[in-house]
């Protein structure tokens, strides 16, 4: 999978490293008085120096204190504490966003578990629907709409300022538990994107969030006077499918060598997307690569933790949209390197949706979700007046599970007589209930806990907190996605294998407390989050050289060093003037971010 020769590119020797960092130390800009402040990635509003303020004609626009930005995260802390209300906090951390850049991933990295359930799960997802009402301008983020279908290209080139390094796109179609929010899915690319600053210390220059306007088919967004999306029903069929390859295509022409993101795409299409282009630039579905990777990882430290083998679970997963049918594929492959044959691996495995268990005899089944259905004939033995096709609480009786994962978005459904069912068959059940936002999981920890007796092993989709001392781990995306972000764009990733995300789920699970204590928390704390994402990406990138999928040559024990120096820090950098347009420099035009590729 060698890319062509001359995309290669050599780590350059130390010595030019470092000088080419501290160079870098300085920014040049043409920019000056409120131009200057309203720009977010160059705005340090009252951090600026007293020389800065003389120079760029700031002096009259800021009062006299010169602070530190500790001082304006502290600003910023009291006011969020202040608010009590979670979209209001959204709202204050929006602004931030928009007018300082630095300030605001300085912020979040100092108040993390505080901040990232406001920027990013469950928050974000209330934010989403209330888009219409709180949309201001300028939102961080590029709105393409059907209407421009032809020239997607041009004005993608036309909205970009710096070079790219990762582009998280969405036609928020699925988004979230809510389904079809319009172009209020910006705000969930806005909230990753900003957990991969946050964990893998990507630049947030260099990444772009992307909303595909294609319509919507909410009608509540298109009655709305104030819904600022495009008013007409979804595109469907190969109308769409042309949209989003001319979509890619620009991305590949505008940015090349770019990690593309997909994020919240509809049931119906998200495979098929990235099936059709993940071997076009180096992509993955966070949807359903990255929740299955998690998933995975928490049932895989489960086991480790008890002491116990993948291959002897009997796992049942209710809920075979997108994320169901990914985690079950992860399942397969990790069961499969534990000696299964594919068949074997799939026997492991029993999957519920709407119409009950999935059986091969039921039509219209999407081809993953058919290949998790079961032959009618192994009913045979389970007792009469049965419904068409048993629902959960008859599969649990039945089949009686070691592991049960829901990604139904079906709020409860794990109820009291399932959960005792399951407990009173398994020792230890590992039970994941991994629907968001938290309305939509399918039973509380301290309802799963007292059901069991306190013998299952527990982790959600959305935040819980502590029972009886016990720490809830959550199944959180950003324990997988940033490391496999930061891989892509260190070493320039040529595509992101299955191989690749398979070594950092197991970078993630090696992670994971309860891999060592079934007592403990069954995914690391939020705290954790830089860390493991240091780990995955290590693993990743060692995967991407066994794979000979890099564009990046190096030897396997200087990925670490090579990861360090991506690494951006939310710190204000000197401004200097830049050299006038004589001197070869267009007015207006700023020094991009350096390319550390």
């Amino acid at each position: 999978m060698d890319g062509p020769l001359s995309l290669l590119r050599v780590l350059p020797d130390p010595a030019v490293a470092l000088m080419d960092r501290a160079e870098a130390a300085v920014r040049l800009t043409h920019r000056r008085g409120l131009d200057l402040l309203r720009h977010p990635a160059l705005n340090k509003g009252t951090a600026f120096s007293t020389q800065e303020r003389r120079s760029f004609g700031l002096e009259g626009l800021l009062p006299a204190g010169v602070e530190s930005l500790e001082q304006q995260v502290e600003r910023c802390w009291q006011a969020f504490q202040a608010l009590e209300d979670p979209l209001e906090r959204f709202q204050q951390l929006e602004a931030i966003r928009r007018s300082n850049l630095v300030l605001f991933h300085r912020f979040l990295a100092t108040h993390l578990q505080a901040v990232l359930p406001i920027v990013y799960t469950p928050t974000v997802g209330a934010a989403i629907q209330s888009f219409s009402r709180s949309y201001r301008s300028p939102v961080e983020g590029i709105f393409l709409s059907a209407q421009q279908r032809g020239r997607l290209r041009q004005v993608l080139r036309e909205a970009i300022e710096a070079p790219v390094d990762l582009v998280l796109v969405t036609d928020s179609e699925g988004v979230l538990g809510l389904g079809d929010q319009g172009v209020g899915g910006i705000h969930i690319c806005q909230g990753k994107l900003a957990v991969y600053t946050l964990c893998a210390g990507l630049d947030p220059e260099r990444m772009l969030a992307v909303t595909l306007d294609v319509g919507t088919n909410r009608d509540a967004l298109l009655a709305d006077p104030l819904y600022p999306g495009l008013r007409q029903p979804r595109l469907r069929g190969e109308a769409y499918l042309e949209f989003v390859d001319e979509f890619v295509d620009a991305v590949a022409a505008e940015c090349p060598g770019a990690c593309l993101h997909w994020e919240d795409f509809g049931t119906g299409k998200a495979r098929t997307l990235l099936e059709r282009h993940r071997w076009h630039l180096p992509s993955f579905n966070d949807d359903i690569q990255g929740t299955s990777g998690v998933a995975s990882a928490a049932v895989l430290a489960a086991c480790r933790g008890l002491g116990q083998r993948l291959r002897d679970q009997r796992i049942v997963i209710f809920g075979a949209g997108t994320a169901g049918c990914g985690i079950a594929e992860g399942l397969i492959r990790l069961l499969q390197a534990e000696g299964l044959s594919a068949a074997e691996a799939r026997d492991r495995l029993w999957a519920i949706d709407r119409q009950g268990l999935l059986l091969r005899s039921m039509v219209d089944l999407p081809p993953l979700a058919a290949s998790l259905a079961r032959d009618s004939a192994e009913l045979a033995s389970w007792p009469q007046g049965l419904e068409p096709s048993p629902g959960l609480e008859t599969v649990v009786k039945q089949i009686r599970p070691t592991v049960l994962i829901g990604t139904s978005t079906v709020g409860g459904a794990f109820s009291e007589p399932i959960v005792r069912a399951m407990a009173g068959t398994c020792a230890r059940p590992v039970i994941l209930p991994l629907s968001n936002p938290t309305a939509l999981a399918e039973a509380t920890p301290s309802d799963l806990l007292r059901w069991s007796d306190g013998r299952a092993l527990v982790a959600t989709g959305s935040p819980f907190g502590a029972v009886e001392g016990r720490t809830i781990g959550q199944c959180n995306n950003c324990f997988l996605f940033p490391g496999l972000g930061l891989a892509a764009v260190a070493m320039g990733l040529t595509a992101i294998t299955d191989a690749m995300i398979d070594a950092g789920l197991q970078a993630l699970a090696d992670h994971i407390p309860a891999s060592r204590d079934p007592e403990a928390a069954l995914m690391p704390g939020l705290e954790e989050a830089p860390i493991v994402a240091r780990a995955v990406a290590a693993a990743v990138a060692r995967q991407g050289l066994r794979d000979g999928a890099t564009t990046r040559i190096v030897a396997e024990e200087e990925v670490e060093t090579l990861l360090d120096q991506m690494r951006w820090t939310p710190s204000y950098r000197p401004l200097r003037a830049a050299p006038t347009a004589n001197a070869g420099t267009t007015p207006g035009m700023e020094q991009p971010a350096p390319n550390k590729r």
